[in-house]
This record gives structure tokens, C-alpha cells and sequence, in this order.
């Protein structure tokens, strides 16, 4: 009885008695439990390219397209941009202990990566070398070592928290055949190993902090970038029992609120908008979910910070005070282990008539779509999965093709779903379900049945159907992915008792050029039909990866109906709050060939031009004209060909960009007065016509001086009225 006393006072004194000796930490030597600290990495560095190893002074290269020092849990800490940033260097392979290794970090999550991102990886790409400890697409916790030159991994179920420090420690012990991941104070999970020793290279062994080395890519993007915060950074001789864990963690206190310092820079980038709605950085895609919740704008979209594409799809979320103003919030939707893994599609947001914010949105396992609902009960700060997800499992048997972007409003006492999809043999379609409780969704056929021989495309997404005023309804869908480029058409209708029928056979396409895609369509507060859109790059990776971000979204219109269901298009008059210094050209007599008629020049303004067509066979503008270069984009209307045309054939000197030339009928009779509002902003063009119609365009100048602004006109003579503000957006 007595033996067993005194073994059991040992563990309790080996658990809480400790002493430092220099870098050498023993707890309770008897039990031989002692780690020894050989490696530090503080981040503590305010300015610069390189960060210093503490115990050796090595000195590592931060890569990447800024250096993004921000706070720490101890002094400083460095921001991860998940696309660019990497710390590499090499370290004396002497130095690690292949027997008892230990590591403990602070990490951040910002995105979970596509791929299996490292946090730090001591490895080179087929080396069968070294040890990772990262994480992967879910953001569980991933440990990849080899012993005996044999691989192994070890992976958490627990998921890493985004925007909250959070606390790592591994253990790897061949000696113990033992692995160990603790995360915030908790122990995650254990398993065995092989007994042997950890397989370093010989000679020094790579570092690399915010990347892995296992070269996991998809085109030409690599997809293993860690996206956060990191900092604090140690390496230990000796393993992680529960009891080293705890002393490790006992040297930090509670850490403060993660504030990312993202480091963006885009004062170089003369085509980076600046009063439309696009994120920090990464790639953005199909924007829904347009509504207001108690004076708050909320719109969604297809979002990646760590991919310039479509992979681990998740929703993004602006908030606007005015439809104008947006600013990017957190990420609220993302793929988890079950049945939406593959990805978190598009969707749909709704205010429940109990007041709950809710959202549909497309889950994807890899194999089919399904349809989940969620749920938030912090102004859409968050958003939380409903338990019985999917509610909508599969496709019907009525459809063969994909099967994806839930739209949902709520008439007559039920909640009505359509979701796009097509019959192979016949063209696209939505189907319809209808919910008395927003739980359980009854399937009520194929609302509306489009016809590929008729051009209208043999699969439809993003549909749309809304209530104007005067009680008519839009069905707007896109068509894809037929030969023919993607474009939103609709129809007016009725909509009653399940049943929608249109007043016309042929659907009207939403643009008069084709450049603006799937528009999320809401009520303002003075309950105008507003509607936002996705303008596509449609330049080629390359130069997206330059940039660090793809693709934008529209200004905010307003949509009325005319008496021939006709969508008329306006911008919205918020955007007349935004305007600024004012230039008053006053009138202009357009010559052929005569240029210089505006002394302006910019990137992100208004125009309005009052044109007077008189005798020209031509008319039009144009902008990013470049001294240097030669660039200039040219837009103009051809009375003969009646049709707007958007030529961006010499806009830029880069053949990374889109350099085509495009065409819409629009029919307008020469010699009559045309009213333009033109939005330039950076690489961005919206026109409005008349206050009827609306296209866009995109141009992308490589020239510095590439700002000129001109009005031209050929075939004959004409008049213009202009007036131009500069745009700002603080």
C-alpha cells in the first residue's frame, strides 16, 4: 500500500513541478520527462522581407506579394494570404532529433485550403523525408511524417476554428511508437507509429512555413498555401505528453482578438475597381441572396480566397448601409465531411416570416447535388447548418442533368423553391417545391420547361423568380453550357397556384451586350426591384494570378416592367451620392475624325452624355486611351448594323486579356437624341441607355498614361451634352 502511494505522488509531482535550464525544460526528471527547445520562430519583426530563427539565427525569406505583420499572440505575428506568402530556409539537420520531436504553434485560420495546406513543413517535394503539420480542405488538423523512410499521416476530426488563435502541439515518438495532436489545451488524438526513428534528409532540411513542399496543384495554381495567421512557432527535442503540452501552454495567457492585417496594396493597379462590390482578394462568382435585414444589405456569393477558380466552393457575404458602400465580411458557408464535402454552392437567403435569417444553398459530395437549408441568429454574422440536412437529397427522376441554386420567397402561407436543371433530350428547366415550415420540402414537378432546339440551352442555373408590383413575375434563368457563351434571359408571366405562365413564347436577354451574369434580385427599402450581377474577367489565369483576385460584381440597378414585360434597367440613385469633383464639358460638335473633343482623363468616374446623333453613321466613346501605347478601348453604335459594339481588340498590349470585340441589336433611328450614363471603374464599363437598357465591358491597359477619354463620331456629323464626376468610395 505504501508503494502505491508513493507512485502515485511521482505522477502528480511529474505533472506539476518544472524547472528551466536555459532552453531544457524538465518535468520531474524521474520520469524522464523533459523536452529541450531548439527551435523558435517569433515573427517579432516590424518591417522587412526575412524573419530570424531565435535559437541559431538563421535568417528565412518571407516570399509572397506583401509582407502582412499584424498582432500576435506574443508581439507580432504574420498574415498568410493563402495564394503567394511562404517562409523558406534550411536548417542543420543535426540539430532535429529523430527519436522524441515536439512542435508547438499559434495558427489562424483565415480559409481552409484546397488542398492540404502546411502551417510548416520540414520536407522537400520526393524526398520521403521530414515531417508536415498543416491542414486540409474541412481545416482538420493533418501530421504527415515518415519513420524508417516510410510514410504515415495523422489526421484530427476536430476542425481548426477560423479567426480565432488557436494553440497546436505534435508529438511524434518512434522511440514511444507514439503520435499526439493537442489543440488548445485538448488532446485530440493519439496513434501508434512504428519504432524506429523520424527520416531527415541528410545534410539540412528544408523549412517552410505558410506552404507544403508536396506540390499539390490544379492549372497553374499551386493549392497548398496555409490562409491566416501564424505565429510562435517552436521545435522540441522530446515528446508531447500531456504534461509537456500543458507546461508548453502555461507560458502563453489567453490571446486577444485576431485583427488580420492583409496587406493589400493596390495603389499600382490602375485596374482595380474601386466602387464596386469585389473582395479583398481571391476569386468571387454568382452573387443571390440580395436582401435587407433591419437596415443592412446582406448579398452572397461564390467565393475562394485560396483558389482562382472553382474548387472547395464557400459563401462569401458583403454588407452595405446603401446598396453602394459594401464591405467584405467573413466567409459563412463551408464544405464539411458528409454530403456537401464537395463543395458549398450557390444559393439563396430569406427572411423566415418568425424573423429567423435563413439561407438554401447546393451541397455537393463529388458525385451529385443536393439542397441544404441553414440558419443564423447573428444578422448573417454566422450561419449554421440545419441537423437534417439535405433537405432535398437528390435531383427528381423527372430531370437528368445537374441539379443546383435554390431560389426562395415565401406567397399565400408557403415557402416556394425553384432549382435550375434540364432534361438532356429536351433543354433546361427549373423544378419547383413548395414548404410549410421551411423543413420539410414537397416536390411539385417542372415549373417551366425550356427548349434547346429554340437556342435556350439544355441546362439552366441560377434561376430567379420575382413578384413585381403590379403582381407579374420574372423567370430569369442562365443558360449553359451549351456551345454558346452563357447568357440570362427571361420571361414575364403569371405565377398562380404553382403554375407560371409567360406572356410571351421567345425569352428577352437581360443585356444588350453580353457581359453581366446571374443577378441577385431583391427589394431596397423603398421597395424597388434591385438587382446585382457577376461582370467576369474572362482573362486568362495568368494574369488573375497576377492580380491576386478575378472577377466583380455590378453597381446595384433598379428593374421595372414595361406593358410588353420588358425589363427596363436604371442605375440605382444611391450612386448619385458617390459623385465628386464635377466636370462640365458643356456642349460638343462630334466631326469625323476629330479627336480630342473631352479634356478629361480617368479611370473611375461618371459620364453623362446627352448625344444628339444628327448624321453620323457611327457614334461612341472612348477610354484607357494611352499616348504611349497606342491602347485604346472603343465603344460605339452602328446605325447600319443597328447594334451597340464593344471593341477591346486594341485595349491592351498584354495577351493575357480579353482583346475580342462584341455585338447586341439595339434599335435606335438616326438623328435621335440618346441618353448615356457610363460607369468607368478601373477595368470595369457599364453602360446605361436611355434609362432602359444596360451592357458592359471590360478593358485592361498596361500603359500607366493609358486614362484618355474621348467622344468620336464617323459617317457624319453630331452633338454631345457632357458632364463628368469622379466617383469616390472611402
Amino acid at each position: 500500500m505504501k508503494k502505491m502511494i508513493f507512485l502515485k505522488l511521482l505522477i502528480v509531482a511529474s505533472l506539476f513541478t518544472s524547472c528551466y535550464d536555459d532552453d531544457v525544460v524538465f518535468i520531474n526528471e524521474t520520469d524522464n520527462l523533459r523536452i529541450n527547445k531548439i527551435l523558435e520562430f517569433k515573427f517579432d519583426e516590424t518591417s522587412g522581407t526575412t524573419t530570424t530563427e531565435s535559437e541559431t539565427g538563421n535568417s528565412f525569406e518571407i516570399d509572397g506579394k506583401s509582407v502582412s505583420r499584424m498582432g500576435g499572440v506574443s508581439g507580432n505575428a504574420i498574415f498568410f494570404d493563402g495564394l503567394s506568402n511562404e517562409i523558406n530556409g534550411e536548417i542543420d539537420t543535426n540539430l532535429l532529433p529523430d527519436g522524441q520531436f515536439t512542435v508547438s504553434l499559434w495558427a489562424s485560420p483565415r480559409s481552409y485550403p484546397v488542398g492540404t495546406a502546411a502551417m510548416l513543413a520540414m520536407t522537400s517535394e520526393g524526398s520521403s523525408t521530414g515531417v508536415m503539420i498543416g491542414l486540409n480542405n474541412f481545416g482538420q488538423i493533418v501530421v504527415q511524417y515518415f519513420i524508417n523512410g516510410a510514410f504515415a499521416q495523422t489526421v484530427t476530426n476536430e476542425v481548426i476554428p477560423r479567426n480565432q488563435w488557436n494553440h497546436i502541439i505534435v508529438g511524434i515518438s518512434p522511440a514511444s511508437q507514439s503520435v499526439a495532436i493537442y489543440m488548445n489545451q485538448q488532446q485530440l488524438t493519439t496513434a501508434n507509429v512504428p519504432s524506429g526513428s523520424i527520416t531527415w534528409p541528410s545534410g539540412s532540411t528544408p523549412f517552410s512555413i505558410g506552404k507544403n513542399t508536396m506540390g499539390q496543384m490544379m492549372g497553374i495554381f499551386d493549392i497548398d498555401y496555409y490562409s491566416g495567421a501564424l505565429d510562435e512557432i517552436q521545435v522540441y527535442s522530446g515528446f508531447s505528453t500531456p504534461a509537456v503540452s500543458e507546461f508548453i501552454a502555461a507560458q502563453y495567457g489567453s490571446p486577444g482578438e485576431v485583427e488580420y492585417n492583409l496587406g493589400l496594396d493596390y495603389s499600382n493597379d490602375n485596374n482595380r475597381p474601386i466602387y464596386h462590390p469585389i473582395p479583398d482578394f481571391g476569386w468571387a462568382n454568382e452573387s443571390y441572396g440580395l436582401v435587407n435585414l433591419d437596415g443592412t444589405y446582406h448579398m452572397f456569393y461564390q467565393k475562394n480566397e485560396v483558389f482562382l477558380g472553382i474548387a472547395n466552393q464557400n459563401w462569401g457575404h458583403f454588407t452595405s448601409p446603401d446598396l453602394v458602400n459594401w464591405e467584405e465580411q467573413d466567409a459563412v458557408l463551408w464544405p464539411s465531411t458528409g454530403w456537401d464535402n464537395f463543395g458549398i454552392w450557390s444559393g439563396d437567403a430569406i427572411i423566415l416570416e418568425d424573423g429567423t435569417p435563413a439561407v438554401v444553398y447546393t451541397g455537393v459530395d463529388g458525385v451529385r447535388a443536393g439542397i441544404g437549408t441553414a440558419f443564423s441568429d447573428d444578422n448573417y454574422q454566422t450561419i449554421n447548418k440545419f441537423d437534417a440536412n439535405p433537405v432535398i437529397p437528390a435531383a427528381p427522376a423527372d430531370v437528368d442533368l445537374d441539379f443546383r441554386d435554390p431560389y426562395v420567397f415565401f406567397k399565400d402561407g408557403l415557402y416556394h423553391m425553384i432549382i435550375g436543371s434540364g432534361k438532356s433530350d429536351i433543354g433546361g428547366n427549373v423544378v419547383y417545391y413548395t414548404s410549410e415550415d421551411f423543413e420539410v420540402w414537397d416536390y411539385k414537378g417542372i415549373l417551366f420547361q425550356g427548349q434547346q432546339s429554340q437556342g435556350e440551352g439544355n441546362f439552366w442555373e441560377m434561376p430567379v423568380l420575382h413578384e413585381f408590383p403590379d403582381g407579374r413575375f420574372i423567370l430569369l434563368v442562365q443558360k449553359t453550357p451549351d456551345a454558346t457563351p452563357a447568357v440570362t434571359f427571361y420571361w414575364t408571366g403569371t405565377f398562380e397556384n404553382g403554375v407560371f405562365t409567360p406572356e410571351f413564347e421567345d425569352p428577352k436577354y437581360l443585356e444588350v451586350v453580353n457581359g453581366f451574369l446571374s443577378p441577385a434580385v431583391g427589394l431596397d427599402t423603398q421597395g424597388r426591384t434591385t438587382a446585382i450581377g457577376i461582370i467576369p474577367d474572362e482573362v486568362a489565369p495568368e494574369f488573375q494570378q497576377q492580380q491576386g483576385y478575378a472577377n466583380l460584381f455590378s453597381l446595384a440597378q433598379v428593374w421595372t416592367l414595361d406593358a410588353e414585360g420588358t425589363i427596363l434597367i436604371e442605375p440605382h440613385p444611391n450612386l448619385e451620392n458617390y459623385r465628386a469633383a464635377e466636370t462640365t464639358i458643356g456642349t460638343i460638335n462630334l466631326e469625323p475624325g476629330a479627336t480630342d473633343n473631352i479634356d478629361f482623363s480617368g479611370r473611375h468616374f461618371e459620364m453623362l452624355a446627352t448625344i444628339n446623333t444628327g448624321t453620323a453613321g457611327r457614334f461612341g466613346f472612348v477610354l484607357g486611351e494611352s499616348g504611349t501605347s497606342g491602347e485604346e478601348y472603343r465603344v460605339y453604335y452602328d446605325f447600319g448594323s443597328q447594334e451597340w459594339v464593344v471593341d477591346a481588340s486594341g485595349s491592351s498590349t498584354s495577351d493575357l486579356v480579353r482583346r475580342d470585340v462584341r455585338r447586341g441589336s439595339f434599335s435606335l433611328t438616326q438623328g435621335e437624341t440618346v441618353d448615356l450614363r457610363i460607369f468607368v471603374d478601373g477595368s470595369v464599363l457599364e453602360v446605361f441607355i436611355n434609362g432602359k437598357s444596360h451592357f458592359t465591358g471590360r478593358f485592361f491597359p498596361e500603359s500607366d498614361d493609358a486614362n484618355g477619354v474621348d467622344l468620336f463620331v464617323e459617317g457624319g456629323s453630331a452633338s454631345a451634352e457632357v458632364t463628368i464626376y469622379e466617383i469616390e468610395n472611402n
